[in-house]
């Protein structure tokens, strides 16, 4: 039974906004990432640090979350963020096992010296749109992300980490019965 009208164009509404907003994030990501490039800067550090300037300390966790990062992306990029001074991890005080991310004062610097430079890269991109329609679209869009995600909990599955590339090895058994078939047989 095919979808009625109304329905099938809500679905097909939904399919444009999806790969509307992707494609416009992937366009504001490249004019970030070439113009941070040009002065040997990564566009991930830039977000990191971005959303450390935004919402203030985070967990690793969180801050990935924030950024639209692989956690384990995030913990490598600020190992180099830590060797450069930009933040500093430390145990968050409300859950001693958490690590807490924050910002230091020279990542502070860092973020307001390269601000312009970003937005310079990225304002091109949206200068399709009158000056009313980029605050409406930000609007709605806050609206948005501003209501909890209704994945079935903070990270979806979809989110999950990816299973192991390599089989586990089996543990070596010295009972006969658990021997390794004959070579072509499957186990």
């Amino acid at each position: 039974m095919r979808p009625s009208r109304p329905e099938h164009e809500a679905d097909r509404a939904t399919a444009d906004l999806v790969r509307l907003v992707g494609q416009t994030r992937r366009r504001l990501w490249i004019a970030a990432a070439r113009a941070l490039a040009a002065r040997g800067e990564s566009v991930v550090a830039w977000t990191l640090v971005n959303r450390l300037a935004e919402l203030g300390p985070l967990t690793q966790r969180e801050l990935a979350d924030a950024s639209a990062q692989h956690p384990a992306g995030v913990s490598r990029q600020l190992d180099e963020l830590e060797r450069k001074g930009l933040t500093a991890r430390g145990t968050d005080p409300a859950d001693r096992r958490r690590r807490r991310v924050e910002l230091t004062s020279a990542g502070l610097r860092w973020f307001r010296q390269l601000r312009p430079l970003v937005d310079q890269a990225t304002t091109p991109v949206l200068a399709v749109l009158r000056p009313t329609e980029r605050r409406a679209l930000a609007t709605l869009l806050r609206r948005v992300v501003s209501q909890p995600e209704t994945l079935g909990g903070p990270r979806s599955r979809a989110l999950a980490p990816r299973a192991r590339p390599f089989p586990r090895r089996r543990r070596a058994s010295a009972s006969p019965a658990r021997a390794a078939p004959p070579s072509g047989g499957r186990p």
